[in-house]
C-alpha cells in the first residue's frame, strides 16, 4: 500500500477551508479494547487496565462540545475469549454513553463471542438479523455515508480473520443497491499478513471496482496507521487497551467528521506520543 499523500494531515480540521458547506457527520472511533469482566484485572508489559483506559475515553468523549452520531468499536470488544461476565462489564462502562445518547455499533474481532455478544446486547442481533447468517453484519446509513458494519471473526481465539463468501456477497449487493453514496467499511482484521484477512483478494475485487467505497477502518494490530491503495484509505485504529510495543505507538481513540467529498480523523492520543500534525489528517474521497 502507498502512503498517503504527504500534507494531507495539515488540511483544516474544522471547516476553515470549506467553510460554506454543511456540518460534518461526527463519528468516535475505536478499537482492541479489551474489556475483563473483572475491573482490576491488568496486562501487557507495562501492565494497563483496560477498564481504566476505557473510562479516560469515555471521559473525553462525554466532555465533547457536540454529540456524537455514534460510536464504533473495531472489534476486540473484549478480554481474550469472549466470555459472558466481559460483555456485561463492557454492558456497564457502555452506559453512560448510552444516556447520552450516543448510539453505540460493535464489530466481531478474533477475541470476541457473536453468541454472548448477543446475549449480552440482544438489540444489536436485530441489527444483523436477515443480513448474513452467523455473521454480525449490518448497514448503517448515515446522512453523509453509509458505514458497513462487517464481521472478520472466523471463530473465537482464532488470529487471523475471513469474510466469508457469503458476507461478501451481500456486501457487493448492498453496495451495489447504493453507487452513488460515500461507503466507509468498519471490520477488525488488517487487509493483509499471516494473521489478517485470509480472503483479502476476494474482499478486494468486491471493493476496488465500486468507487463508492471510499475507507476500511480497522484495528487488531494495536498500531495507528492510515494509508491508500487504488485511492481507497486504509485505517489502523489505535489500540485502547494494551499496546504490543510503547515505543512511539500511540494509545488512542479517534475523532472522525465525514463530510461529502473527505474525512477528517483526529486522534485523540492518551499516553503522550506526539503525532504529525498534532494527529490531525484528512482523507479525500476517490472519484
Amino acid at each position: 500500500m502507498a502512503s498517503s499523500l504527504a500534507g494531507a494531515a495539515a488540511l483544516g480540521w474544522g471547516n476553515r477551508i470549506h467553510a460554506q458547506e454543511p456540518g460534518p457527520d461526527r463519528w468516535i472511533l475505536l478499537a482492541d479494547t479489551h474489556i475483563p469482566g473483572d475491573r482490576d484485572r491488568a496486562e501487557g508489559k507495562p501492565p494497563i487496565k483496560p477498564v481504566e483506559k476505557f473510562a479516560a475515553m469515555r471521559t473525553g468523549v462525554l466532555a465533547l462540545d457536540y454529540t456524537p452520531a455514534g460510536l464504533l468499536i473495531a472489534g476486540d470488544c473484549v478480554f481474550l475469549h469472549g466470555e459472558h461476565d466481559d460483555y456485561v462489564t463492557l454492558k456497564e462502562e457502555l452506559q453512560p454513553l448510552v444516556d447520552r445518547n450516543i448510539p453505540l455499533h460493535m464489530s466481531m474481532g478474533n477475541h470476541d463471542n457473536r453468541e454472548r455478544f448477543w446475549g449480552v446486547f440482544p438489540e444489536h442481533q436485530k441489527r444483523s438479523a436477515g443480513a448474513v447468517e452467523g455473521k454480525h453484519a449490518y448497514i448503517l446509513d448515515a446522512p453523509r455515508a453509509t458505514w458497513f458494519v462487517l464481521d472478520s471473526n472466523r471463530e473465537t481465539d482464532f488470529t487471523p480473520g475471513e469474510f466469508g463468501a457469503a458476507q461478501l456477497e451481500w456486501l457487493a449487493n448492498e453496495l451495489d443497491q447504493r453507487p452513488g453514496k460515500p461507503a466507509l467499511l468498519m471490520a477488525h482484521h488488517y487487509p493483509e499478513g499471516e494473521n489478517g484477512l485470509l480472503d483479502f483478494p476476494a474482499f478486494w475485487n468486491v471493493i476496488q471496482p465500486r468507487k463508492q467505497v471510499k475507507a476500511y477502518f480497522y484495528g487488531h494490530s494495536h498500531v495507528w496507521s492510515q494509508q491508500q491503495r487504488e485511492g481507497i484509505h486504509f485505517v489502523n485504529l489505535p489500540g485502547l487497551a494494551w499496546l504490543f510495543s510503547e515505543a512511539g505507538v500511540p494509545r488512542a481513540w479517534v475523532e472522525a467528521a465525514v463530510h461529502n467529498d473527505r474525512a477528517e480523523l483526529g486522534v485523540q492520543v492518551m499516553n503522550g506520543v506526539s503525532l504529525p500534525e498534532g494527529g490531525k489528517y484528512t482523507l479525500p474521497w476517490r472519484t
